[in-house]
């Protein structure tokens, strides 16, 4: 039966909602609710890459990103749950100059914290990856720290973790709308009925901004597509090869299942207005863009020559959340206590996830936050991108050039 009243409800069972849950249980907060219209993991999170890239030469990205390899590293001892995190490392490839000078200012920066990286000839990157072909000239820095992990499950450790801790975890229930009583969230309206709370966390995924708008919120959080495929199992594809990421074109190349997972930025971006769709849609039916996989493909066969032949046996499609300026969302919105929004996973929720979870235990326990709280803020964009026109401009433009923006 659905608690009437809670300590915390937790909105969304993604796996920022279910990190949430989890680090709020860890940092010592009873009464903890999460909620979610379907079962766990069942809408953006089982559609994702699962890849894990944590050395940026921004300061703040490099110490959230260090968190949060380090959890991943750490995931069982901290959880009690084992996820299949394979750290295979990655190669970050550079074919221009500007791009190639980034990879310089990465090593600089893993070398200054005394981490392993180094720059591989063509050559040496073939070995590692087989299928690979680089061109001649192009700069290739080896990551060993990076990896990914099958995303569905990291959601589903966090669940069972949260769960460990007294989480109440209540899946087919669907919130509806915020109470609200002088300026601050006071319950959840569900379809169950409605929930007493002292704090709410907003982790309502592609559908966050429809929920701050009903409640005179204009968070700066959109839903864009992204979509990847996954090939049938092609020769010399090795299972703990490093993953590919070639800036130019913005593609990315895994193992996945004895084939190869492909996914890219820059090709047909689109978001959405969540209220266009009818009340019942779930992210598994998004429609596909053909003229995107396409495009995708033939960008990536110039650097895996087997993917021209290759069967394709899996379409992925999401509906990640994009802010102005690519950072998450976590904080409470100015002007509405009790609320704390956490969207914008810029198509890196399974990566960002344990820092996300972090900062939201950290602001509903009043502890000191470990990263500065205002690069996150909910109010950081002040009057820019107020109109939903601007707004999703911005996010599409943004995620058109997602492995170009260096920040």
């Amino acid at each position: 039966m659905l608690p009437k009243s809670a300590n915390v409800v937790v909105i969304g069972g993604g796996v920022l909602g279910t990190s949430a849950a989890f680090h709020l249980a860890e940092a010592g907060q009873g009464e903890i609710l999460l909620i979610d219209r379907g079962p766990i993991a069942s809408a953006t999170t089982p559609q994702a890459a699962g890849q894990t890239g944590y050395l940026n030469v921004d300061r703040f990205a490099l110490k959230f990103g260090t968190y949060c390899i380090e959890f991943f590293e750490n995931f069982k001892q901290r959880t009690g749950h084992a996820v299949d995190f394979r750290q295979c490392g990655s190669l970050r490839v550079a074919l221009t100059e500007p791009f190639q000078k980034d990879l310089e200012a990465r090593y600089a920066a893993a070398r200054e914290l005394g981490h392993h990286v180094e720059f591989l000839s063509p050559a040496q990157a073939r070995e590692l990856v087989p299928t690979f072909d680089p061109p001649e000239g192009c700069t290739i820095l080896l990551i060993p720290r990076d990896g990914y992990v099958e995303p569905k499950s990291v959601a589903v450790a966090y669940a069972a973790a949260a769960k460990d801790r007294g989480v109440a975890i209540e899946t087919r229930v669907e919130a509806t709308g915020l109470r609200i009583d002088s300026g601050r969230v006071t319950g959840v309206q569900t379809s169950e009925g409605t929930i007493a709370a002292e704090s709410v966390v907003l982790a309502a995924g592609a559908w966050a901004r429809q929920f701050g708008q009903q409640v005179g919120l204009n968070l700066r959080t959109v839903p864009v597509r992204h979509q990847a495929f996954v090939t049938a199992p092609l020769p010399g594809v090795l299972a703990m090869q490093p993953i590919v990421r070639v800036t130019e074109p913005q593609v990315y190349v895994r193992h996945e299942a004895g084939g190869l997972l492909v996914g890219g930025y820059g090709y047909r971006p689109l978001s959405f207005d969540m209220n266009e769709f009818h009340a019942g849609f779930e992210v598994a039916s998004l429609e596909a863009d053909p003229v995107y996989y396409q495009q995708l493909r033939t960008a990536a066969t110039k650097f895996f020559p087997s993917l021209a032949d290759a069967v394709l046996v899996q379409e992925r499609r999401g509906l990640p959340t994009i802010s102005p300026d690519g950072r998450l969302i976590v904080s409470e919105p100015g002007g509405l206590r009790g609320l704390v929004v956490l969207s914008a996973c810029g198509v890196g929720g399974i990566d960002r996830s344990p820092g996300a979870g972090r900062m939201v235990a950290d602001i509903v326990s009043g502890r000191p936050p470990w990263i500065d709280p205002s690069i996150l803020s909910a109010d950081r964009f002040g009057d820019d991108y107020a109109t939903d026109a601007s707004l999703r401009a911005r996010c599409e433009e943004l995620y058109a050039h997602h492995y170009h923006e260096i920040y």
